[in-house]
């Protein structure tokens, strides 16, 4: 598949300049898997793999002032070079009229396959350096989740589930300032691993109101309040203490503490 880069990637927005000849991205995807379901209908399992190439992908990173400017600079980069490959596997049973069992798990290896080149465009003088990527893991993104349920129908009409998810293999992304020139080759911070019980309930109301059918819902999210990073950039250049690939280097992201939603839904 070729694609297009988006416009920031191409045009700038300050004066309208384009970048010259821009190169499309390209992906290479191959997949297999296996689907089986029980001739009852009680269980079902999907099973996953695959490898895709992502090369010649572009992005904009943003660095620190240079010089005498207090403005931070756009770095434009190209040649961003990805391998993905992983594992996927999903299972569902209705092991009993009142109760289905849920599981999904992914294990993936996504990095860099090579360096990049990256530009700072708004300067007088456009000047490029190589960006040290290579066999660096894809940050933003866990690469092994876990998800298990349990839902139970008490009562015609009403469903309670418990959804459990777990995320490890959790890489932050890289910081633009401690991979310039290439030397540092380092990897990149490896947040915590953390998990997530979420509650979702629901029952339809027995009344009807013509063609309308009323039911309640409730969402819990976090219902533990578990304390967790979301999200995180390695050797910030606003939170970095040492510039080691540490935690006390990582800009991070926590997430949500506990909060829930409840409603009425109006079916009609």
């Amino acid at each position: 598949i070729d694609k297009a880069p988006i416009f920031d990637q191409v045009i700038q927005d300050w004066d309208a300049k384009m970048a010259t000849d821009p190169t499309n991205e390209k992906f290479q995807a191959v997949e297999f898997g296996f689907n089986f379901g029980s001739n009852d209908g009680t269980m079902a399992a999907k099973l996953n793999m695959y490898s895709t190439t992502w090369t010649d992908r572009v992005q904009t990173k943003t660095a620190g002032d240079q010089g005498d400017s207090t403005d931070d600079i756009i770095v434009y980069l190209s040649g961003i070079n990805q391998a993905h490959s992983g594992i996927e596997m999903e299972f569902a049973a209705q092991l009993h009229e009142m109760f289905r069992l849920d599981l999904a798990v992914g294990l993936g290896n996504w990095v860099f396959t090579d360096d990049a080149t990256g530009t700072y465009r708004d300067a007088e003088d456009e000047v490029s350096y190589v960006y040290g990527l290579k066999d660096l893991k894809v940050g933003d993104m866990p690469q092994f989740t876990m998800a298990m349920g349990g839902t139970i129908t008490p009562v015609e009409g009403a469903k309670i589930q418990a959804l459990y998810r777990f995320y490890a293999l959790h890489y932050a992304d890289w910081g633009v300032s401690s991979r310039e020139g290439g030397d540092d080759r380092a990897q990149v911070w490896k947040a915590p691993s953390y998990g997530v019980l979420d509650i979702h309930a629901s029952y339809d109301l027995p009344i009807e109101l013509g063609s309308t059918k009323p039911s309640v819902f409730l969402h819990v999210f976090n219902a533990l309040d578990e304390t967790y990073i979301q999200d995180a950039t390695d050797n910030s250049r606003y939170n970095a203490w040492s510039d080691q690939h540490r935690a006390s280097d990582a800009e991070v992201f926590f997430g949500m503490p506990t909060s829930f939603n409840l409603g009425l839904r109006v079916n009609f």
